[in-house]
Parts: C-alpha cells; sequence; structure tokens
C-alpha cells in the first residue's frame, strides 16, 4: 500500500484527485488536507510515502511547506502541483527539493496516480543504492561541452578557484561513446553550448543508466519550461549562463555533493541499523527462549522435589500414624498399655526431623558449609552403612549463601545417586579452595558409570540435570565424567570473590 498525502485548498480539484486515483491506483491509500499548515502536521504524526503540495496556499505556500520539510531534513519525495503561469514557481520549488511538478490545468494531470508510482518507485530504488563510502577528497566532474572557449574559461576558473573539482572535457559527439567509463565520476555538468534538445537527451539517457549521479544543467536561456523540464528529467540543478556564473556552479556543485553523500550516508546508516535491530530481535529471542527452558526446567525440578516429598510423607509417616491410629484406638478399647503407641510416635518425630533436615539443614544456615557436609556425611554414612572419604579445606570465613546452599546441593545429590546406583562403591567427597580463588567441588565414585550425554537429555534424570543448572546459575562451571565399568566424577569451580575468602 502506497501513503499519499495531498495539500490541496480547493475542494474541486481535491475531488477530482480522488477519483483519479480510486479508479486507477487502487494500491495507492490517499489522503487529503486543506493547507500547507496541516500538511506539516500530518507528516510530523505519521509516515507517508509520497506528498503532493499545491504550490499557492493559504497560511503556508508550498514553498514554504518544502523549507518546513528541508529544515527537518524529511527525506519524503514531494511533487508540486502549480496552475498556468506559476512556472517560475514552479523552478523555485523544484530547485528546493520538489522531486516533480505536474500542471493542474494540463491534460497530463489525469495521470497524477501515475507520476506518483513512478517517483515512488525511483525513491525505492535510491533508497536501495549501495552507499558511497565517503565524499572523496578530489572530486571527478565530467564536463560536456562543445564550445571551445567555454571549456577553456571554466576550467581556468576551475583550475584557480576550485582545485579540489577536477574536470574531464567530452565533446557531445564523443559522449555515450563509453558509457561506463564516462559516468564513473562523482557529477556531471552539462554546458550550454549542448543547446536545450541535447542537454535533455543527455540527461535522460544518464538518468536511465545511474539513478544518484549528480547532475547540473547550464543553458543560456532563461527559460522556465526548459528549467521545469531538466528538473522532471532528474538534474540537481540549473543554472543560467550570466557573468559570474561559474562561481554559482562551484556552488552548485558542492551543495549537489553534500546532499548526494548525506543521502548515501542515511541508506548505509539505516541499512546498518535495520541489520543492528535484526541482529538484537534475533538475541533477545533466543535468549528469551533459553530462560524461558530453564524456568521450565527449574519448575520441573520444584515439582519433583515436592513429589519426593509427598512421597516420603506417603510411604513413611503416613504409615507410622495409620499404625499409631490403630493402636492407640485399641488401646482405648481394651484399656492396654500405650508405651508401644509413645514409642511410634517418637519415631515419627524423628522421621520428620530428618526430614526436615535434609530438605534444610538449620545447621548450614547457622554454621557455615564444612559443618553442613560433615553432618550430612555423616548422616548418610549411618542411613547407609556405606563408606565416604572426605577432603575439605575452606576459608575460615563464610562464603556467599548462595554458593553455600549450590555446594550442599551438589553433594547431597550426588551422594543420592551413589546411593541408588553405585551402593557398595569406594566414594570421596572433596570441597577446597584452590591457590586461583576457586572454590573445587569433587565427588567421585567406582561405580558401574553411565552414558552422561544420554542422561542428561533424558526427561526422566531430573536430579542430574538439576545439578548442572544450578552450578551454572551460580556462575560455575561443571564437568561430568562417566564410563561405564569405570566409575564417576562430577567436578565443578566457583570463582569466590575476595571478601568472601577472608579469614
Amino acid at each position: 500500500m502506497v501513503r499519499v498525502l495531498y495539500a490541496e485548498d480547493d475542494p474541486q480539484i481535491s475531488q477530482m484527485v480522488q477519483l483519479y486515483f480510486m479508479s486507477t491506483a487502487p494500491e495507492c491509500r490517499l489522503e487529503v488536507v486543506k493547507s500547507g499548515l496541516k500538511c506539516l502536521q500530518r507528516m510530523a504524526e505519521d509516515r507517508f510515502d509520497v506528498v503532493l503540495v499545491d504550490l499557492m496556499m493559504p497560511e503556508l505556500d508550498g514553498l514554504e511547506v518544502l523549507g518546513q520539510l528541508a529544515a527537518r531534513r524529511d527525506p519524503t519525495p514531494v511533487i508540486l502541483v502549480s496552475g498556468h503561469g506559476q512556472n517560475e514557481l514552479a523552478v523555485r520549488a523544484l530547485r528546493a527539493g520538489a522531486v516533480d511538478c505536474i500542471d493542474k490545468n494540463s491534460a497530463e494531470f489525469r495521470q497524477i496516480p501515475e507520476l506518483v508510482r513512478r517517483v515512488h518507485a525511483r525513491h525505492q530504488a535510491l533508497s536501495s543504492t549501495p552507499p558511497w563510502a565517503s565524499v572523496p577528497t578530489e572530486v571527478r566532474v565530467t564536463f560536456v561541452e562543445s564550445s571551445q572557449i567555454e571549456v577553456v574559461s571554466v576550467v581556468k576558473f576551475f583550475n584557480r578557484n576550485a582545485p579540489g573539482l577536477r574536470l574531464s572535457v567530452v565533446l557531445p559527439d564523443a559522449f555515450g561513446a563509453d558509457l561506463d567509463h564516462q559516468l564513473g565520476c562523482d557529477a556531471l555538468v552539462l554546458g550550454s553550448g549542448l543547446g536545450t534538445s541535447l542537454s535533455l537527451e543527455i540527461l535522460r539517457k544518464v538518468r536511465s543508466r545511474s539513478g544518484e549521479l549528480p547532475i547540473i544543467v547550464i543553458s543560456d536561456t532563461p527559460k522556465s519550461d526548459t528549467a521545469v523540464a531538466a528538473f522532471k528529467l532528474g538534474a540537481q540543478d540549473f543554472l543560467v549562463k550570466k557573468d559570474g556564473f561559474q562561481l554559482e556552479l562551484v556552488f552548485s556543485l558542492n551543495n549537489a555533493l553534500k546532499h548526494a553523500a548525506t543521502a548515501q550516508l542515511n541508506v548505509r546508516l539505516t541499512r546498518e541499523l535495520a541489520i543492528l535491530n535484526q541482529s538484537l530481535e534475533g538475541q533477545v529471542v533466543e535468549r528469551t527462549r533459553e530462560l524461558r527452558a530453564l524456568s521450565g526446567r527449574l519448575l520441573q525440578i520444584q515439582e519433583d522435589e515436592r513429589r519426593a516429598i509427598a512421597q516420603e510423607l506417603h510411604d513413611q509417616i503416613g504409615q507410622m500414624l495409620t499404625g499409631l491410629r490403630f493402636q492407640i484406638e485399641a488401646g482405648k478399647k481394651s484399656g492396654a498399655n500405650l508405651g508401644e503407641a509413645l514409642q511410634l510416635t517418637d519415631e515419627i518425630l524423628g522421621c520428620v526431623r530428618t526430614l526436615t533436615l535434609q530438605l534444610r539443614p538449620r545447621i548450614l544456615d547457622d554454621f557455615g558449609l564444612q559443618p553442613a557436609l560433615e553432618w550430612h556425611l555423616d548422616l548418610f554414612r549411618r542411613q547407609t552403612g556405606m563408606t565416604v572419604g572426605s577432603d575439605f579445606a575452606l576459608p575460615a570465613g563464610r562464603m556467599p549463601g548462595g554458593i553455600e546452599t549450590v555446594v550442599f546441593r551438589i553433594v547431597q545429590e550426588a551422594l543420592t545417586n551413589v546411593a541408588r546406583h553405585a551402593r557398595g562403591a569406594e566414594t570421596n567427597v572433596t570441597v577446597v579452595l584452590a591457590g586461583d580463588g576457586n572454590l573445587i567441588v569433587e565427588i567421585s565414585d567406582r561405580g558401574p558409570g553411565f552414558d552422561v550425554e544420554r542422561a542428561l537429555v533424558k526427561r526422566d534424570s531430573l536430579g542430574l540435570a538439576g545439578l548442572v543448572e544450578r552450578v551454572q546459575l551460580a556462575g560455575g562451571r561443571i564437568e561430568i565424567f562417566s564410563c561405564a565399568g569405570q566409575g564417576t566424577r562430577i567436578h565443578a569451580e566457583f570463582p569466590l570473590p575476595a571478601p568472601a575468602i577472608a579469614p
């Protein structure tokens, strides 16, 4: 959809243009405003692809609208709509930045939708043209001129007053013989000696090959019709040959080159920004996906822990409480001694205390990591009957709470896996502070071993996967080594901040 804004104070003209667009340009969406001021307001509020501006309007005329848009650096292409006898003003508007113009009293005014299509297509093509890296320090200007006197005059003036503009003179008869080479310049000047017809023909030919090359036309006649035709064919400027026009030509070339370089830079920056935005969006999507997966895994781990607690409560405490209820009921009916019930109650309380300590031992919060690890290893030995060696060398002071919790959980989960899969195997737990300030945690056993990659991707291996994620979330790194028949070794490292290892 091509969005078109038309500023026109004559309701009959605007209604007629709306009918033209409705009947011949359904892909265009036309919006009409009644003044130049309203046109500027709408362009500040929204984006349009092409703007049509009437030359004579109340409040702000077409020239003033163009001036305001130039001050805003608004790149939207503007087509000037003029009336009969307004050619001089039309030339001024084209020199001020309008990309084309059309006479509302002419027969071609009915083709205004087609003009909008061409301008929009040309603007898109220019926007997609690969930009120049920078304005060259020495500008190459091709000067097409048939008058030898004019060539000598212009070349002498440029050599003396504009040494940065290097002119290459080409005669009209020779121009076009090697057009690709001749257009390998930074700007093109068509001299007054060519005449109107030849200048416009060359301009048309060049524009069909190069849409961005700055072109300046010099004429020996101030006819506005010729100037309008030159601008409509894509000239950047139209100069009338008169005393001192060489200086005006230098100014015009510098201005055209500056605008071309700025436009090319804007295109390049827009492209780079679009690529950067696309890259950032991709990174955000990827990070969001990873965070969602991690959150899902953590929630799944939490649910698994809750499930384990529920199973323990059901299988042990639930059965004990059921037995206690039967004994108390029997004792109540027979008047029997309730000593066994009291003993069973003590067992239940002991079981609850043990379960609570396993979930979150108070000793970890109150005394720190090493006492908590020593307590847990002693409890593990008593519960399983297994022999577990230990080597602890930790700083006397407390470490960050998050690190202590993660290390405790690593040891707890690793020993749980040993009890399940490697019962009776020789097991060792090492937690030491290395010389480089890293905390080293290692649990090894001589059990049957397993396929690590396969275990990590299995959905029922939440304990191992949760252990890896705990370490990564705490800023550490973890490696798991295991092979069938060769045991298992879990190695984790955590960088500790300097204050955390101070005694």
